[in-house]
């Protein structure tokens, strides 16, 4: 009793001086510093600015903006993601909270919609699945059961499925409207990269692109479900192998080395071979960008390294990244995010930050970049496309006539938009650079069937297109697919906290400490990226049907009308038809390339 008697008497004098001595330091420290006025004028009191201003991102977001205000991602929006990946649906209660007041996109309602069963959809490859299911929620504890089901797809059917480059060796047929857009590893964490290519190849049909830097084995992930067949016997370790994941569908081959040793996941190729065994990987788009990472060695371009990676079995297709919305130029890596895994892969050194140059050292005009698509498309025999942001009305016309006057084409062309995100730009070209998606993606398609080229390209339009309805609106207006980016960053965890380019990630989305990187839990995570894809594939098709089509496919111009604040409506077929007198008559002599130049 006196021990307490003692402690209760001194420690709080003990605490009060204290403070008192620690605010006369910090009054000192504060008063005689050079660095900073607000401090040195305003002693102690002025630290409390400081404090604010750091937890000022936070109290905004959860605090003080409604649910619709937010940038770049809105609680609305995230919440939308969150629902879609826990709980494969995205079902509201009581109304919307948008602003209907203000200028804006919307679909066009059939009198006569379709029923489900009407609809041109692929069911057959059922998905297996986790989601949650909420049992009690109270202010200060959330119950919920993970459960595994078996869920529909909803693909496209072999009738309407996306095929991009069909005179190709290898085209590149897409059944999933929606894929994961260019993140690179390195931008993001090893775990989340892991997390998201699982996730696109438990959903199937979808695709992801692999970001400037390089394809790293994180994107050549596997998965692996037991079939239903009557099973031989097999040694030890294949008998485990089979049991674990017939335990845990799904599972990846960086699981079954981690419990089983190194030598586990080429066991399980073996039972995939033997027909035990069903695999699975992710449809990747490898991009290359100005850096050249991936198709680079000693600084330069070499096609041996090129092709290492544009022939694996993987990879379906190949971007040339020419610019992207957030950043219209190549892509910037801080020094702080670099590991060693990471600089032999994009083949840099450690220690500095890496700044891809502005354009290709390949080419600088079109000529050249049409002599280089031409030549990947020679040496692969895969689809080859261009990824571009809008600046204005003439933004793609030297494209076009090219394209018309020569008979040569990319494959797809990517188009973002300015509302694109990064993991690291600078703010000035963020906020001004480029036209946001929905322009963007008019005027490209505008402009290729104003040249009669339309039919040669895939468009894929990317920049906060998070929602079906966003997307339904995109699909609308001219694009074929769609990407999605940050909307896949939060199904594996990402609150926006906006660090990306620090390598002090919160949950480890973006950052490569271990400590962080640890909030990634990959084996949870993945389910919430396939969930999220599989949902905004049926809320297309639920927006077709509302629409009158049965197939998501089939949006046109006259599926979207413009509402503007006047209360005037307008639809887009009417609004933006091409005028006759600035189409080009449909087909012309070609002519030579070098003449066109010329």
């Amino acid at each position: 009793m006196e021990i307490f008697t003692v402690f209760f008497k001194y420690v709080p004098l003990v605490l009060f001086y204290g403070i008192i001595i620690l605010m006369v330091i910090l009054y000192l420290k504060d008063k005689f510093q050079a660095q900073h006025s607000i401090l040195k004028t305003h002693p102690v009191l002025g630290r409390m600015r400081y404090i604010f201003e750091m937890i000022g991102p936070e109290m905004r977001q959860y605090w003080f903006l409604n649910d619709k205000e937010g940038k770049p991602v809105n609680r609305d929006t995230q919440e939308t993601i969150a629902k879609a990946g826990k709980y494969a649906n995205t079902v509201i209660g009581f109304g919307s909270k948008k602003d209907f007041s203000g200028t804006d996109f919307y679909l066009n309602n059939s009198m006569f919609p379709l029923n489900t069963e009407e609809l041109s959809v692929d069911q057959s490859n059922k998905m297996n699945t986790y989601t949650y299911q909420l049992l009690n929620e109270t202010l200060m504890s959330r119950k919920e059961r993970r459960d595994l089901v078996t869920i529909n797809p909803w693909h496209l059917t072999e009738k309407n499925q996306i095929t991009i480059g069909p005179n190709r060796k290898q085209p590149f047929h897409v059944k999933g409207l929606v894929g994961v857009s260019a993140m690179s590893f390195g931008a993001l964490s090893a775990s989340a990269v892991r997390a998201l290519t699982q996730g696109v190849a438990i959903s199937g049909g979808s695709f992801m692109n692999t970001g400037e830097g390089g394809l790293s084995s994180h994107h050549l992930s596997r998965i692996y479900e037991v079939k239903d067949i009557e099973m031989p016997a097999f040694d030890h370790l294949s008998e485990k192998i089979i049991h674990f994941i017939a335990e845990n569908p799904n599972s990846s081959n960086f699981e079954l080395e981690q419990y089983f040793g190194r030598m586990a996941p080429s066991h399980a190729d073996r039972l995939v071979e033997e027909g035990v065994l069903e695999q699975k990987t992710a449809d990747l788009i490898f991009q290359i960008s100005s850096g050249l990472f991936g198709a680079r060695k000693n600084d330069k371009y070499d096609e041996e390294t090129f092709l290492e990676n544009a022939n694996r079995p993987e990879v379906k297709a190949i971007e040339m990244k020419l610019a992207q919305g957030a950043k219209v130029r190549g892509g910037k890596l801080p020094k702080e995010k670099i590991t060693e895994e990471i600089a032999e892969i994009r083949g840099i050194g450690m220690g500095k930050d890496v700044e891809s140059p502005n354009r290709f050292p390949l080419f600088h005009d079109m000529q050249g970049m049409f002599d280089w698509i031409t030549h990947f498309q020679e040496i692969t025999g895969k689809p080859i496309g261009i990824k571009l942001v809008a600046g204005d009305n003439d933004s793609f016309e030297e494209l076009a006539r090219y394209m018309k006057e020569t008979g040569e084409s990319p494959d797809f062309i990517s188009i973002d938009g300015a509302e694109g995100g990064t993991g690291a730009t600078y703010q000035e070209m963020a906020d001004s650079l480029g036209l946001p998606i929905y322009s963007g993606l008019y005027i490209l398609d505008k402009t290729l069937r104003k040249y009669g080229v339309r039919d040669r390209v895939k468009i894929i339009a990317s920049g906060m297109l998070a929602t079906a309805d966003k997307m339904a609106v995109a699909l609308s207006l001219g694009a074929d697919l769609i990407y999605v980016a940050r909307a896949a960053m939060n199904t594996v965890g990402c609150i926006n906290a906006a660090k990306c380019h620090t390598n002090l990630c919160p949950v480890g989305v973006t950052s490569h400490l271990p400590h962080l990187e640890a909030g990634v839990v990959v084996e949870e995570k993945r389910f919430r990226t396939a969930n999220y894809l599989r949902t905004m594939r049926e809320g297309l098709f639920m927006l077709g049907a509302s629409c009158g089509i049965d197939s998501p496919t089939k949006f046109e111009q006259r599926h979207v009308t413009l509402r503007e604040v006047n209360n005037e409506v307008r639809n887009m077929k009417q609004t933006f038809e091409p005028d006759s007198a600035l189409a080009v008559e449909p087909e012309q002599k070609k002519v030579n390339k070098k003449e066109l130049i010329s």
